[in-house]
């Protein structure tokens, strides 16, 4: 199994507090980091299209505004994530855990939440058209502006 390592995260970070002038963006594009434990590490703007995170932990990190492009994120645990503007087009987040996490303005028109938490999970402004939310736990849920055509099973 494929992970991110000390350095790459050390480049990222200095690549975004630097306006990326220096340093380099986390780019994972295609890898496999299933079962990976990411939690609270911020990784925002990163690259990970087409990248398997099956069963990774990813608990309390920043991945606002990062590309999930094609990604597989089943069973993956979110928990309070900052997944703000992130790009989830389509992705599969079936079983996974997004409980009180901030997906304030992301995409996720056709992704696939089947399964999924969404226990107290922000969805202000994003946008879910044809997403499937059948068989997810909605307590608590905000969507408020979220564009919702086509949406299947929203409670």
């Amino acid at each position: 199994m494929a992970s991110i390592t000390t350095e790459e995260l050390l480049a990222h970070s200095q690549w975004l507090e630097s306006g990326g002038k220096s340093g380099r963006k986390i780019d994972e594009t295609g890898m496999n980091l299933a079962g990976a434990t990411l939690n609270d590490i911020n990784l925002a703007k990163a690259h990970f299209v087409g990248t398997t995170f099956s069963k990774a932990n990813l608990a309390g990190s920043n991945l606002s505004g990062a590309d999930f492009s094609g990604a597989n994120l089943d069973n993956v645990n979110f928990t309070g994530t900052n997944l703000s503007g992130a790009d989830l087009a389509g992705v599969s987040l079936r079983h996974a855990n997004l409980s009180n996490a901030n997906v304030r303005g992301a995409d996720l028109s056709g992704a696939n939440l089947e399964g999924a938490n969404l226990t107290n999970a922000d969805f202000t402004n994003a946008d879910l058209i044809a997403a499937n939310l059948n068989g997810t736990i909605q307590i608590g849920m905000v969507y408020t502006d979220a564009i919702l055509a086509d949406t299947q099973g929203l409670k």
